[in-house]
């Protein structure tokens, strides 16, 4: 799990968009965001915590091909967490 403090006002920015593009599970805090990086796939759960923070919990890299349809790897290694939290910081939740 990966922690990032935000100030106030991008905070609020983040979960709303958190709130308008992210999936979410029913009676889950967690939101999923999908993340593409070059040609891979990850989904990134993600958690608004108190104070304004935000947390990276796991992740999962999709492999899709053709004939096996999709494969998810879980992902849970704090320096690639990080640095997808960061990139979602960067450029946003959009569909």
């Amino acid at each position: 799990m990966v922690i990032r403090q935000l100030d106030a006002k991008r905070f609020t920015y983040f979960q709303n968009q958190l709130i308008q593009w992210a999936q979410q599970n029913p009676l889950d805090a967690s939101f999923n965001v999908t993340i593409t990086v070059n040609t891979k796939e990850y989904i990134l759960k993600v958690q608004p915590d108190t104070k304004y923070r935000i947390a990276a919990l796991q992740a999962w890299e999709v492999d899709r091909e053709e004939n096996l349809g999709q494969a998810h790897t879980l992902i849970t290694n704090n320096q690639i967490l990080a640095s997808l939290l960061n990139l979602l910081l960067l450029q946003g939740v959009r569909q």
